[in-house]
């Protein structure tokens, strides 16, 4: 197995002569197959080892005794380990995430500190082929396209820079029991495993053994197939990598895709190039799914003018030889606080007004104020329309971008979490963070315009009157000056 490890770590160039290597340990059997494995090749590349193991503080004593174990594997083979405390339950409850995505998080970014600012720094991870395949099938399920298809990748670099390996991704459950068994060595078992409440511990439980039965080398013929599709992701990649120049043309507040240059193209590279300009003006691809894909590549066929939303405050538009990628976010930066005041409210809800229009560079904001019927289901889902409780925030607010105390509250308890965690959080890039436009009451953020709204100004059972809140990106044409406002009566 030794052997077998060090071919595929060279077929995928997995290290270097002085790299350092950090082993994500967790105590079971495969991490302690993987360490057992690259104690013995550091001497042959060479490379040096170090261990991390992360205690999630899910499973108490249980937990602790994991630790100590590794702790003792690590004396045993001379190697140093570091060992980093998370909360995962509190982190879970905080960020409204399942505890298996929080785990997953934390522990990446566990990861990800420990090699941040070091050079040639790899962290490995103990992924074997049952594990792909898993990914794979769950990936599938969730209506993933090919980049969920190809599974792990054996080696990686993410947007933080950190470089992660999985050397045994080529070696099968079975290999690396035998090998522990061989060796004598023993490990520890996480009960969670065996929770199949969890979808991944259904699909390698209940799933992967029922794909056996049908054919015992399933899983080896899942992971070929991985490898395969790898290679037709790569070949897409450099398709969109050579018409990118003539398709995507980036500017400060928009970025355009050339419809005629669009249209020539299969649809599977319109498709990658779609992704890429919603990456340039947006900063991640998180929550691009295919609809939103689909949506943009239906708009070649349409005539201008006609929009689409998507998703982190963006909108997709049809123009003259365009499609254009703009949004709330990403604009000017803002002319200081504008205040909506609770003068201007109050007489926007008693003097018969049908609207407060502001415009505050090249966004207007349009305020209205009417009696809410109590029905949840009439309030909108829209990325641009917000329904607050009129009352909770009748003292006024402002308008502006984000100052370093801001806080959201998260909850019907009060619990608040820091706008720069939020950021952090949704992955937003530090250079964008301010171009973010914010309504605010001192410190405290009632809606990312384009995003998240804090709680504290949600509608509510008790709530007697909504003040409708809606923001639209214009031509700065017409905002000179930096801002106005103005009341239009009711007919």
């Amino acid at each position: 197995m030794i052997e077998q490890v060090k071919a595929y770590m060279e077929q995928w160039n997995m290290v270097a002569p002085g790299d350092m290597v950090y082993a994500g340990v967790s105590g079971g059997a495969d991490s302690v197959c993987m360490l057992l494995v690259l104690s013995e090749l550091a001497g042959e590349f060479p490379f040096t080892l170090k261990v991390v193991h992360v205690e999630h503080g899910i499973r108490g004593e249980e937990s602790r005794k994991d630790a100590a174990f590794v702790e003792k594997l690590c004396r045993q083979l001379g190697l140093p380990l570091k060992t980093v405390s998370v909360d995962v339950p509190s982190y879970a409850k905080r960020e409204h995430l399942g505890m298996e995505e929080a785990a997953r998080m934390l522990r990446y970014q566990a990861f990800s500190d420990l090699a941040f600012g070091g050079e040639n720094v790899v962290v490995a991870l103990a992924h074997h082929m049952e594990d792909n395949a898993e990914t794979m099938l769950f990936q599938m399920i969730r209506g993933s396209g090919i980049d969920g298809m190809c599974g792990i990748r054996p080696r990686r670099i993410d947007e933080n820079g950190t470089c992660y390996i999985r050397p045994l991704l080529g070696c099968s459950r079975e290999e690396i029991e035998h090998f522990l068994e061989r060796r004598g060595q023993t490990f520890c078992t996480d009960q969670t495993n065996g929770d199949v409440t969890y979808s991944r511990n259904r699909i390698r439980s209940q799933i992967l053994p029922k794909l056996a039965q049908i054919n015992p080398r399933a899983v080896l013929h899942m992971n070929r197939a991985a490898e395969d599709l790898g290679k037709l992701r790569d070949m897409l990649d450099a398709l969109a990598d050579q018409a990118q120049p003539a398709v995507i043309h980036p500017g400060k507040q928009q970025v355009a895709l050339d419809t005629a240059e669009l249209m020539k193209l299969p649809e599977a590279v319109r498709m990658r190039l779609i992704q890429r300009a919603f990456a340039m003006a947006s900063g991640t691809k998180k929550d691009l799914a295919r609809v939103h894909l689909q949506a943009v590549d239906a708009l070649l066929q349409m005539q201008t003018g006609r929009r689409i939303d998507l998703p982190g405050g963006l909108w997709a538009t049809r123009s003259y030889g365009e499609i254009l990628f703009s949004g709330i976010c990403g604009g000017e930066e803002l002319p200081g606080p504008y205040e909506i005041t609770g003068q201007m409210l109050q007489t926007l809800a008693e003097e018969g007004f049908d609207c407060l229009t502001v415009v505050v560079k090249n966004i207007r904001f349009e305020l209205r104020i009417f009696p809410w019927k109590g029905k949840i289901g009439e309030i909108p889902q829209k990325m641009y329309t917000k329904w607050m409780d009129y009352d909770k925030i009748k003292d006024g607010f402002s308008i502006r971008s984000r100052k370093p105390k801001d806080y959201f509250i998260m909850d019907d308890n009060g619990h608040s979490k820091k706008m720069s965690d939020y950021f952090i959080t949704e992955k937003i890039p530090a250079d964008r963070r301010d171009d973010y436009v914010l309504l605010a009451q001192e410190s405290q953020i009632l809606w990312i315009v384009g995003g998240r709204m804090g709680k504290s100004a949600m509608v509510d059972p008790t709530t007697k009157q909504i003040l409708e809140i809606t923001a639209e990106k214009i031509s700065p044409i017409n905002t000179k000056g930096g801002a106005s406002d103005g009341l239009q009566q009711k007919a």
